[in-house]
C-alpha cells in the first residue's frame, strides 16, 4: 500500500477549510477484516453470490451499487478513500496541491502504471476519463459541476480547473465516478465500452454472462507488487436471501452480500465471518413525485409519519439498525438529526392526509426485490401503519435487476432501496437527491429552487461552520417536503467463509479483493 503522501500536500492558506473538511469526516465502522493474520497464499478463485447483477462498467452511466462496487475492482482513481474513512490517500496520483485561490489543483501521476492489457497509463487517459466524468450530461456530472476543465501539464502531471472554490474536490475524486480507464479502448468500443472495461485495477474482465455470472481475472500488470493474491473472482447472481445463505453454509460460495439480519448470529455461531459496516447507508423508500398522489407533499409526508422505525430497527434488523433522523447517514459531515426529524405518529399522519389532495386515502404500488426478505418485512411494517390511516400498499415483488431498471426509467410509483455514501461529504447525496439534474433528482422528479441554491452554496463554501448551516437547512427542507422517505440507518452486511482472509469492504462498498486470499 502506498504511503500517505498526498493529503499532507494540500498547501496554501486558501485550502485550510478544505483540509478541515477532509480530516473531520467519519465514514462508518466495520467489524474488521475477515480472517486477520497469517501469510497470504497466492492463487485460487473466490466466488461471491450477490443479490443482483451489474448493469455496466461505464462510470458515466452507472446508477446501482453492484456496478459501482465492481468498477472499484477494475478501475483505479487519482485518490482513494483512506483506510480510516476520514480523508483520501494516493492511488494513481502520488502527490497533489491546490492553488491558494481554490480554483485549480495539480496531480502528479504514479510512474510505471499499466492497464491490464500491458499498455501504459498516460496523462491523456486521465484527462479523457475525467473529462467524461465532469460532463454535466452524465449520471454523475453534478458531482463535479464546479470543475470546468481537466488538462495535461506534462506526461506526469494533470491539472483540474474550477469555476469556483470546490470544498469536496478530493473526496469527489475518490468516488467510482472519477475512475480512470483506457482512452484507446473506450474509443474502440464506443457505445459498447460499458461491456468491455480496461483499467489499471487489481482485476480485469474475463466474461460477463448477464443475469447469471461475471468472471474477473487477476490483472497480471497490477502496479501494487505481489497483488492481487487471487487468480480469479466469480460473481454469481442469487436473488433469494435464503439461497445465498445456504450456498455460503455449504461452501458453494465464499462471500455473500445483503445478509438477512436474522442470519447474522447463526452465521457467526457456525464459524463464518460477518462484516458489518455501520453509519454510511440509509434505508430509503423512493417515491416518484411525478405521479398522483405522490406529487403532493402532504400525501408523501403522511406516508412518512406512518412508519414505525423503532419496530423496523428492533424486529426486522434485530437491533443491528437504528431509526434514521435524516436522509443523510449519521457519519456524513454536517449530519443534523435535530431538524424536526420524521418519526412515527399516526395522528399527525392522519392530519397531513386530511390536508392532502386525497384526504380519504388511496392505493399505491410499491416494488420490492423478489427474495429480499428484509425489505419485504420493512414494507409490511409500513403497510400496517398506512392501513390505519386509510392508505393501501399494493406490494409487488420483482426481480432485483428488473426493479432497478423500472426505477432507472421512472416506470414506478414506489421503490424500496437504500443509499450508500460514496464520500464522507454530503455534497454527493444532496446533489443527487435535491439538485434537479439529469437523474431527475434520483428519478423522483422532485424540484425545490431553494434546495438547489443551497446545494450549490454548499459546494462553494469553504468555511465548515457555514457549510453546517447550509446542510442543516437542506435536511430541514427534506423533512418538510418528504421527497423520499428514510427509515433506518442501514447496516451493510456481508458474510464470508472461514477460509477467506482479508475481506474488508470499505464505506464506499469497495470490496478490496486485491488484499484477499483464500486458504486451500
Amino acid at each position: 500500500m502506498p504511503g500517505p503522501t498526498g493529503a499532507s500536500r494540500l498547501i496554501a492558506s486558501g485550502t485550510a477549510a478544505l483540509i478541515a473538511t477532509i480530516t473531520l469526516a467519519a465514514c462508518g465502522s466495520s467489524s474488521g477484516p475477515t480472517g486477520q493474520g497469517g501469510t497470504p497464499v497466492k492463487g485460487g478463485t473466490a466466488t461471491f453470490a450477490r443479490i443482483a447483477d451489474i448493469f455496466t462498467f461505464d462510470p458515466y452511466n452507472t446508477q446501482d451499487d453492484r456496478s459501482i462496487f465492481t468498477e472499484l475492482q477494475v478501475y483505479d482513481r487519482l485518490v482513494k478513500l483512506s483506510a480510516d474513512g476520514k480523508g483520501v490517500s494516493p492511488e494513481l496520483a502520488t502527490t497533489w496541491s491546490v492553488a491558494s485561490d481554490g480554483l485549480s489543483a495539480t496531480f502528479t501521476l504514479r510512474s510505471g502504471v499499466k492497464f491490464s492489457d500491458g499498455t501504459a497509463l498516460t496523462a491523456d487517459d486521465v484527462v479523457y476519463s475525467l473529462t467524461r466524468a465532469i460532463d454535466q450530461n452524465g449520471s454523475w456530472g453534478f458531482l463535479f459541476s464546479p470543475i470546468s476543465a481537466v488538462t495535461k501539464v506534462d506526461e506526469q502531471t494533470i491539472k483540474v480547473q474550477m469555476t469556483q472554490a470546490f470544498a469536496p474536490l478530493l473526496l469527489a475524486l475518490s468516488t467510482f465516478a472519477a475512475s480512470i480507464y483506457s482512452k484507446a479502448n473506450f474509443v474502440k468500443w464506443g457505445k459498447d465500452a460499458g461491456a468491455h472495461p480496461l483499467g489499471t485495477g487489481a482485476f480485469m474482465l474475463n466474461r460477463w454472462d448477464k443475469g447469471s455470472q461475471l468472471v474477473l481475472d487477476k490483472n497480471p500488470n497490477y502496479w501494487q507488487s505481489g497483488k492481487p493474491y487471487l487468480d480469479k473472482l466469480v460473481f454469481t447472481v442469487v436473488g433469494d436471501d435464503n439461497a445465498r445463505v445456504l450456498q455460503l453454509q455449504s461452501g458453494a460460495t465464499d462471500v455473500i452480500d445483503s445478509v438477512p439480519p436474522n442470519q447474522v448470529s447463526p452465521l457467526k455461531t457456525a464459524g463464518l465471518h460477518v462484516e458489518q459496516i455501520n453509519g454510511t447507508a440509509v434505508d430509503w423508500i423512493t417515491l416518484n413525485n411525478q405521479v398522483s398522489p405522490l406529487n403532493d407533499p402532504k400525501a408523501r409526508c403522511a406516508m412518512a409519519w406512518a412508519i414505525d422505525r423503532e419496530s423496523i430497527a428492533k424486529n426486522v434488523y434485530f437491533g443491528l439498525a437504528k431509526p434514521a433522523k435524516s436522509l443523510l447517514p449519521s457519519t456524513t459531515l454536517y449530519y443534523d438529526g435535530s431538524q424536526n426529524p420524521i418519526g412515527y405518529d399516526l395522528a399527525k399522519a392522519k392530519q397531513l392526509l386530511s390536508q392532502s389532495t386525497h384526504p380519504n386515502g388511496f392505493t399505491v404500488d410499491v416494488l420490492v426485490g423478489a427474495g429480499d426478505s428484509t425489505n419485504l418485512a420493512v414494507t409490511q411494517v409500513w403497510a400496517a401503519g398506512l392501513k390505519q390511516i386509510g392508505i393501501t400498499l399494493n406490494i409487488k415483488q420483482v426481480e432485483a435487476t428488473t426493479g432497478q431498471d423500472l426505477y432507472n426509467t421512472e416506470k414506478y410509483q414506489i421503490w424500496i432501496s437504500a443509499w450508500t455514501n460514496d464520500t464522507p461529504d454530503p455534497d454527493e447525496l444532496t446533489g443527487a437527491a435535491l439538485d434537479y439534474h439529469n437523474q431527475n433528482a434520483l428519478h423522483t422528479g422532485y424540484h425545490n429552487d431553494e434546495a438547489i441554491t443551497l446545494v450549490n452554496q454548499g459546494r462553494a463554501t469553504m468555511d465548515p461552520a457555514k457549510r453546517q448551516t447550509i446542510y442543516s437547512q437542506l435536511q430541514a427542507i427534506i423533512n418538510q417536503d418528504c421527497p423520499q422517505i428514510y427509515t433506518v440507518e442501514l447496516p451493510r452486511l456481508y458474510a464470508s467463509s472461514a477460509k477467506l482472509f482479508g475481506f474488508a469492504p470499505n464505506a464506499q462498498g469497495k470490496y478490496s479483493f486485491e488484499d484477499v486470499w483464500k486458504q486451500p
